[in-house]
């Protein structure tokens, strides 16, 4: 590994080279509080007229996935692509997602046909170990979350009964050793 790479200098080379430097200059920055989600490009919303336009405002990368996957480049290359399609796609067509244009970027981009959505990057070890679990008076136990939700009612999708979140004990507890 010869360190972490520089971003910014690589969102500008592969904007001439994908995209002829259409795509604004905006911020490139590594995320260290993503996780799991490989990169993020956000946009603003302005309303002229009764319409509503976007316009790109930041890419990031998750610098915790990507330091677990030692900095490999073609993923880190890979990625900011698929951030800078959604940029260019905002900025061009104001259009958000992975519509049919932005599978039809991506594949001319990559040569590989297949639904760009999803990454199969390593996420070992990067999870949040589920805090709460979710409990239905009808159907018992229905899932895990990682934090309690905010004050307010939340309601069982299958029966629409009340549920509540219960406090998961730690299985390791330091003081029963």
């Amino acid at each position: 590994m010869e360190g972490i790479p520089d971003i910014k200098k690589l969102f500008q080379e592969l904007n001439k080279q994908h995209f002829n430097g259409v795509i604004k200059d905006i911020p490139v920055l590594w995320n260290t509080r993503m996780r799991t989600t490989a990169g993020i490009c956000t946009y603003t919303r302005k309303r002229e007229n009764f319409v509503l336009n976007l316009s790109p405002s930041k890419i990031e990368l998750s610098s915790k996935l990507f330091a677990n996957n030692n900095y490999d480049i073609d993923k880190i290359k890979r990625t900011l692509i698929h951030e800078m399609v959604h940029a260019f796609l905002v900025q061009e067509y104001n259009e958000t997602g992975h519509t049919a244009r932005f599978q039809k970027m991506m594949t001319e981009i990559t040569g590989e046909r297949k639904n760009h959505r999803c990454h199969n990057y390593n996420t070992e070890g990067l999870r949040n170990k589920a805090k709460y679990k979710i409990v239905c008076p009808v159907h018992g136990e229905i899932g895990t979350r990682n934090r309690k939700p905010k004050k307010g009612t939340y309601r069982c999708t299958k029966c629409r009964s009340v549920i509540k979140f219960e406090a998961i004990e730690e299985i390791n507890n330091f003081w029963s050793l």
